[in-house]
C-alpha cells in the first residue's frame, strides 16, 4: 500500500502496453476522471470508452491522433456511467458497442437529468455538452472482433452478472494477455458500488484472476498486474465481512461505516465511498436490489479525502 497518511499518485499518460495496444491513464482517477483504451490494427482502430465531457473527449481524440491516423471503426462502452459514455457523440464515424443491459440503461435516460448536480460537486470539470448516446451494436454473453481479418488480433468482449453495474463488460486480448476491465477494476482508488452488487463484483474479480492475463487496465487508476485485482478483492472481502457482522448486530449502515477500520484502504483515493458501498451491502443483506440514490449520500461522498 502507500505510506501512512498519503494518497497515491500517478501521472496522466498514454502507455503502449503491446504493439498497437494503448491505455490512456488519467492522474488522480477520481470522480469522472477515467481511463480509455486504444487498439490499433492495419486498417482501423478500436477505442474502449469515451470520456466525461466534450472537452475531455476532444483531448482524447487528440491523444489518439498522436498515435495513429487510422479511423476509429468501433467504440466500446464498458458500462453506462457518464464518465465512460458522455463523449460518445464525438466519435462521429464509429459504431458504438455495449452490452444489451448497458444500452437499456442509457435508453431509460436519453437526456441527462441534472448536469448542474455534477457541476456543483465536481466544479473542476466542465460538463457542457455532455450527453447520453446509446450503442448501435449490442450483445449478451460474448462478442469477438477479429481485427485485420483471419490472422488479426482477437478482441474478446465478455459480459456476465451484475458487478459495478448490471451491464458491465471487459475487453480481453488473449494474445497480448491484456484486459481492459472498465470500472470492474479500480486500482489505488476506491471502487464505487451503488447500482451494482458487491457479491457479484467479487465474483467478477475471480473471473479476472482466472484469465490468462498479465496486464490489467482499470477504469480508474494506473495499469497493474493481478496484484491490483487481488487488492480490490481484499477491499470487498473486508467490507463484506465487517459489514455483515454489524448488520447481524442490528447496527445501521451509517453507524457501521463509522465503526469499520479500513486499514490500508483508507489510503486509497475517494475512500469515503465506503458510505455508498455499505449502503449497497446492507441492501444485499436484506435481499433488496434497489439501486442506491447518490444524492442522499453526496455530503459523505464528497467530504475532504485526506485520511
Amino acid at each position: 500500500m502507500t505510506q501512512e497518511g498519503k494518497l497515491p499518485t500517478w501521472k496522466t499518460e498514454m502507455k503502449e502496453l503491446a504493439p498497437g495496444v494503448y491505455a490512456y491513464i488519467q492522474a488522480v482517477g477520481g470522480w469522472f476522471i477515467s481511463n480509455f483504451g486504444l487498439v490499433v490494427g492495419e486498417d482501423y482502430a478500436v477505442v474502449i470508452d469515451s470520456l466525461t465531457s466534450p472537452k475531455l473527449t476532444e483531448i482524447q481524440l487528440a491523444e489518439i491522433k498522436k498515435v495513429t491516423t487510422k479511423p476509429v471503426r468501433y467504440l466500446i462502452n464498458t458500462h453506462e456511467h457518464g464518465d465512460h459514455i458522455w463523449g460518445n457523440h464525438l466519435f462521429t464515424d464509429a459504431a458504438i458497442i455495449s452490452t444489451v443491459k448497458c444500452r437499456e440503461a442509457v435508453m431509460k435516460e436519453p437526456e441527462i437529468a441534472d448536469l448542474s448536480l455534477y457541476s456543483k460537486v465536481v466544479p473542476q470539470i466542465d460538463f457542457t455538452g455532455s450527453r447520453n448516446t446509446a450503442a448501435d451494436i449490442t450483445f449478451d454473453k460474448e462478442l469477438t472482433i477479429w481485427q485485420d481479418g483471419r490472422k488479426g488480433r482477437e478482441i474478446r468482449l465478455i459480459t456476465g452478472d451484475t458487478g459495478h453495474t448490471p451491464g458491465d463488460l471487459i475487453v480481453y486480448l488473449p494474445r497480448e494477455k491484456i484486459v481492459f476491465a472498465g470500472d470492474l477494476l479500480f486500482y489505488r482508488c476506491t471502487p464505487l458500488c451503488f447500482v451494482g452488487s458487491v457479491i457479484g463484483w467479487t465474483n467478477w474479480l475471480d473471473i479476472l484472476l482466472s484469465l490468462d492475463a498479465n496486464t490489467f487496465v482499470p477504469g480508474h487508476g494506473p495499469v497493474c498486474g493481478k496484484e491490483g485485482v487481488v487488492a480490490e478483492r481484499e477491499y470487498f472481502t473486508l467490507i463484506y465481512n465487517e459489514g455483515r457482522k454489524r448488520f447481524d448486530k442490528g447496527m445501521s449502515a451509517s453507524d457501521a461505516v463509522k465503526d469499520i477500520d479500513l486499514g490500508p484502504f483508507k489510503e486509497w483515493g475517494n475512500w469515503r465511498r465506503i458510505s455508498a458501498n455499505m449502503e449497497r451491502l446492507y441492501h444485499e443483506f436484506s435481499g433488496d436490489t434497489t439501486p442506491i440514490e447518490i444524492p442522499s449520500l453526496v455530503k459523505e461522498l464528497f467530504a475532504p479525502d485526506q485520511p
